[in-house]
């Protein structure tokens, strides 16, 4: 079992640190600044609660009441965010250790191997995943497998915040590409409503601040605290490696764009982050399937099919 801190660079001013435990993204450099939230030891990862960095699998944000129903048969999962499921379970891909394939200077290649009925999930999973610096960008592939018919839906969980001093992140801009958003219940599940974001706090079409968003009134951002939603990319477009997010910081001059070929993005202002951090001091940019597509009618699928190879890429280009 390999728990060593992997360490990666390209020499070209980005440097990376992961974890196999969790396949996790400890830390993101660029020239020496640090661009994500992370924790002073290793360890502190086996209890963290904010999926700080990690691989959330087999599926990502929630499905409603742990419940789907695939090929006739009902499924019941964990439920660990009050009445639903939420990124994978108790004991998600964050909470496993994952073994180190191949490793290069500049690259990695992780596997994690999930058993028939991991978390209640059908089918033998394997999944391969590859982190590879290129030039000044963090390139992240999926790559999965199973043996029967079931749910996949896999993503990162970075809190960035690109200030150089930690400070909250609504002094951040953001600019996203998505015309629409799903509003989502009081249980943060969408009610299933494809809304358009032209002319609510919603509308990040043009860049804008974080902070005067945060503080609008609307009923969606009162209900999460703030943003925990999920930007959405529809037709032809959604499987496309497509740039998704903008986020600078003119406190520090860094930027970052997200590129992704999944057809979401959850907006996710880190509304309860809680000691050893604040309220708002890192934003998640999720690239991911939509939440409970399982469960929701004309929600592109998150279904996997036996056999069938899940190819998904999430790509963080820094300057």
């Amino acid at each position: 079992m390999n728990k060593a801190e992997i360490h990666l660079t390209a020499g070209t001013g980005l440097e990376v640190e992961l974890l196999p435990f969790g396949a996790t993204i400890r830390s993101i450099r660029l020239f020496g600044q640090e661009l994500t939230l992370n924790y002073p030891q290793s360890t502190d990862y086996q209890t963290d609660e904010f999926y700080l960095g990690a691989t959330a699998g087999r599926v990502a944000n929630r499905i409603a009441k742990g419940r789907f129903e695939l090929n006739g048969v009902a499924y019941q999962l964990d439920c660990n965010n009050g009445p639903n499921h939420l990124h994978g379970g108790v004991t998600g891909f964050n909470r496993q250790l994952w073994q180190v394939l191949k490793q290069q200077p500049d690259s990695v290649q992780l596997y994690l191997h999930s058993a028939d009925g991991d978390q209640g999930y059908p089918g033998a999973l394997q999944v391969w995943q590859q982190f590879r610096i290129v030039d000044q960008q963090l390139e992240l592939s999926f790559l999965a497998l199973s043996n029967k018919d079931t749910v996949l839906n896999l993503t990162n969980h970075c809190y960035f915040n690109l200030n150089n001093d930690g400070t909250s992140i609504e002094n951040h801009q953001l600019q996203l590409t998505a015309t629409h958003y799903l509003p989502t219940d009081e249980h943060a599940i969408p009610t299933g409503e494809r809304r358009a974001v032209a002319g609510t706090a919603f509308d990040f079409s043009q860049a804008k601040l974080v902070g005067p968003a945060l503080k609008l009134q609307d009923p969606q951002l009162a209900l999460a605290n703030g943003f925990d939603h999920c930007f959405i990319w529809q037709g032809a477009e959604a499987a496309d490696l497509k740039r998704m997010a903008l986020l600078s910081s003119e406190q520090s001059g860094r930027q970052l764009e997200v590129f992704s070929t999944q057809p979401g993005l959850q907006l996710y202002t880190g509304n309860f982050l809680a000691a050893p951090f604040v309220s708002r001091q890192g934003i998640c940019l999720e690239a991911q399937g939509w939440p409970d597509a399982i469960n929701q009618l004309g929600f592109p699928t998150t279904q996997l099919k036996a056999g069938e190879l899940y190819q998904q890429q999430i790509v963080y280009k820094f300057s």
